[in-house]
């Protein structure tokens, strides 16, 4: 969950509010404690990472306000989160031509849906204030978990069942709004995992920065966690003989990764719901600067925001960039998950920032 869409570019927005904080004075306390960073170049938008304008007329398989994650159960309704709390899904089963779908609510959470899969019949779903939960096929909610290591899970984010049945899931930080974390750069974010034998849930990895998506890597003893805040993708061992090891997988991205996943051929889509922006990578240079952002309320910050722009990237075993898919028209934008589904040879494209589910048929 990265900077939004609304037409307001970022760090214009950010220093004008910098601006009314010395109007209003510099003795104001500031929430913010902000790392000093100097963060890579941005890689040139050519080759691979070209602007095209494949995203561009994305069929609109279904309207809500916000559905960042999409999952589909065994008869192929697709399930998906929105702005209001509500999990709704498909009426009817979702076919490779199916657009505008009628959609029902199917449960009631007490935070905000985010990362969501199937384990068996139970929906398992990561919900911003709510924790990681469990929905029965009637729609009943279960909670899982909402605190590790004495600390609430106030962003659960995305999550990944490994073979074992264990849940690891991100907690992507310990502030009220995200921006808070992107300007920071304290790296507050976690992994955790939820083990239902015992009903325990453990902290594998700490110091991640704004932890957000996480898939199985290829070897299946490892998974990828990308940290939105730093540009980059993180693996991290959870089993076999480097198991907890981290290493970077890739980094220096061209905007702020979101979810991942797994394609099945030891490559895997990422999404990119913004654009890096050189004004915001210079502005990490002076921790002071963004320590005054903090004097501000959260509501204004939560104001800070992206121009709409759609991007999806491939990566290959290594970490490197193969593939992308644009727009740049903003039509498709805040892309936050890439959910590929094999049988309909189409990835679907949820958006935390946006009003519709697209899919994006890779014939």
């Amino acid at each position: 969950m990265p900077l939004g869409t609304a037409k307001r570019h970022p760090v214009a927005t950010g220093l004008a509010l910098l601006g009314t904080v010395v109007t209003a004075g510099w003795l104001a306390e500031s929430r913010l404690d902000p790392a000093e960073w100097y963060p890579p170049d941005p890689p040139p938008m050519e080759g691979l990472l070209a602007s095209g304008d494949e995203l561009v007329g994305a069929d609109t398989v279904l309207r809500c306000e916000g559905p960042e994650d999409v999952a589909f159960d065994d008869e192929d309704r697709l399930y998906t989160g929105s702005e209001d709390g509500r999990i709704i899904r498909t009426v009817d089963p979702v076919t490779p031509e199916t657009t505008d779908a009628d959609t029902e609510t199917f449960a009631l959470t007490q935070g905000r849906p985010l990362g969501m899969t199937f384990d068996g019949e139970d929906l398992l779903v990561c919900a911003e204030d709510a924790g990681l939960i469990s929905v029965d096929p009637a729609g009943e909610v279960t909670t899982l978990a909402d605190s590790a290591g004495g600390r609430d899970i106030a962003f659960a984010d995305d999550l990944y069942i490994a073979d074992d049945g264990t849940i690891y899931f991100t907690d992507a930080t310990e502030h009220e709004i995200f921006q808070d974390e992107l300007f920071e750069l304290e790296d507050t974010g976690r992994l955790l995992a939820y083990h239902p034998d015992s009903g325990e849930t453990t902290v594998e990895l700490t110091g991640l920065g704004f932890a957000n998506g996480i898939c199985t890597h290829a070897d299946g003893e490892s998974v990828l966690i990308t940290e939105t805040s730093r540009y980059r993708v993180t693996r991290f061992w959870i089993d076999g003989d480097l198991e907890g090891d981290e290493r970077l997988f890739a980094e220096n991205l061209v905007g702020y990764p979101d979810n991942i996943e797994a394609v099945g051929d030891g490559t895997y889509w990422v999404a990119i719901p913004s654009l890096r922006d050189e004004t915001l990578d210079g502005l990490h240079e002076h921790a002071w600067v963004k320590r005054q952002l903090g004097k501000f309320p959260t509501a204004v910050l939560e104001q800070v925001s992206g121009d709409p722009y759609g991007l999806v990237l491939r990566l290959d075993e290594s970490g490197t960039v193969i593939e992308s898919f644009h727009d740049p028209e903003g039509d498709v934008h805040g892309v936050t998950s890439a959910t590929p589904k094999p049988d309909h040879d189409a990835l679907y494209l949820g958006s935390l920032f946006g009003e519709k589910v697209s899919r994006y048929s890779l014939e």
